[in-house]
């Protein structure tokens, strides 16, 4: 009885934060959602970049596999973000996506967000025998795939967005793919 007395006060907050989010927030630009390859940061220390130039310029490290995107693909999941107002709690400053610090910055969340104490994402991979995140970027990417679409108990913000983002875009599964190619080109832009 308690546990459900809390899921549904987190619920409640989480409804109120996100109304509040979206009734206060104001994009940045008024112009519609670049595509990768027009992309421009809003950060000043970031410079403009297109998926092209946001891979890395040297091979990766030996045993480290480059990550790779579709930059299409990733342009629809940059617009997918915003329109559905993730925007509203997160950032993807490698991309020059800025955003309230309600949520974390998703850079690095291909990667597991490392350096984040208490990542979500981190302990999600590690149940699902992901240890190395960077050493297997397309397992990370389908992990993220699959936690967009069923994140477990112990994110219950998620949880219960993921539920009424599945109610309200019939199409989820393939906004789901969008976001994820966009989250590899957000890895691939961030720095190390």
């Amino acid at each position: 009885m308690r546990s459900t007395a809390i899921l549904a006060i987190a619920i409640m907050i989480i409804v109120l934060a996100t109304i509040a989010a979206f009734v206060s927030f104001t994009p940045p630009q008024e112009q519609p959602a670049p595509t990768p390859a027009e992309a421009t940061p809003t950060m000043p220390e970031t410079p403009a970049q297109t998926p092209a130039e946001a891979r890395p310029q040297e091979a990766p490290p030996a045993g480290v596999p480059e990550i790779v995107y579709d930059e299409n693909l990733a342009g629809v999941g940059l617009e997918v973000f915003r329109s559905v107002g993730c925007v509203a709690c997160h950032a993807v400053r490698s991309i020059g996506v800025s955003g309230p610090p309600v949520g974390p910055d998703l850079s690095k969340t291909l990667l597991g967000n490392p350096g984040v104490s208490g990542s979500v994402i981190a302990r999600y991979f590690a149940e699902n025998g992901l240890e190395d995140p960077a050493a297997d970027p397309e397992k990370a990417a389908q992990l993220i795939a699959q936690f967009l679409q069923d994140p477990p108990n112990y994110a219950p913000t998620m949880k219960a967005q993921i539920n009424t983002y599945k109610q309200t875009y019939p199409d989820w599964p393939d906004k789901v793919k969008a976001i994820t190619e966009m989250l590899k080109w957000a890895a691939a832009s961030a720095p190390e």
